[in-house]
């Protein structure tokens, strides 16, 4: 006849514990905490699938050409300083957001030749909605022999949405008139003469937005040439799918 008692100990590993405690003793977990790990790594990697494509990539390579005056320009030498602007849903990822060009003329040859600049221009943009979609402002300027500069105009074009289909040395030729900003009275136009100061837009990032030009009063003299190709990514694992 054999007793179980509680407290005591007996000499080496046996186990001293009753048959209905082993019975009650529970499995280990070791088993699904593996599963869940599992599981988890598995739920993980669709995620970081679409982390990758939560936004679209535009890339657009070209340059800024040449400018042409109907008349000729007022000034010797022309030059431009460029800007490109963007909504807040988009990021520049790589190239510069401002730029300027060198001292160019056409005095050489016919007064109505273009004004050559061949100013290079490659970025990339990232972005998660195709809303305020970039574009490029540009600021022309003059500058006579002694050195004053005069403002010639603005001019401003949306980076192009879809790439040439010509071939790779034949880009998207785009052009856009140069804008310049008129006096609003008379008074403002004797007082521009005098001084010899054409009217400057303090910001002129408002030709960018319809609503807050819709008063300008703006004349077009010459235009500005482009050349442009873009190459998108991405765009449509989000949805977007355009046609050109």
């Amino acid at each position: 006849m054999s007793v179980w008692s509680e407290g005591i100990s007996l000499p080496g590993n046996m186990d001293t514990s009753p048959p209905h405690e082993k019975r009650k003793q529970k499995p280990k977990k070791n088993s699904k905490k593996k599963k869940s790990q599992s599981a988890k790594e598995s739920n993980s990697k669709p995620m970081e699938a679409k982390a990758t494509a939560s936004y679209f990539s535009l890339s657009i390579t070209g340059q800024i050409v040449s400018a042409t005056f109907p008349l000729g320009p007022d000034k010797e030498f022309v030059f431009l300083r460029y800007e490109l602007i963007a909504g807040p849903d988009w990021q520049l990822a790589s190239g510069p957001q401002h730029g300027l060009t060198q001292l160019a003329t056409n005095k050489s040859g016919h007064f109505n030749e273009p004004i050559v600049f061949n100013m290079p221009i490659e970025v990339t943009y990232r972005s998660t909605s195709p809303y305020g979609w970039p574009q490029i402002l540009v600021s022309v300027f003059g500058r006579s022999g002694l050195g004053r500069e005069r403002l010639l105009g603005y001019a401003h074009i949306h980076l192009p949405v879809f790439g040439s289909r010509r071939p790779a040395e034949q880009m998207e030729q785009l052009q856009t008139p140069i804008l310049m900003p008129k006096c609003p009275n008379m008074i403002a136009d004797v007082t521009s003469w005098l001084l010899r100061r054409e009217p400057e837009l303090k910001d002129p990032k408002v030709l960018l937005d319809n609503l807050k030009c819709k008063g300008l009063a703006m004349e077009s003299y010459g235009s500005l040439d482009f050349q442009l190709s873009s190459v998108m990514r991405g765009a449509r694992k989000l949805g977007y799918h355009w046609h050109a």
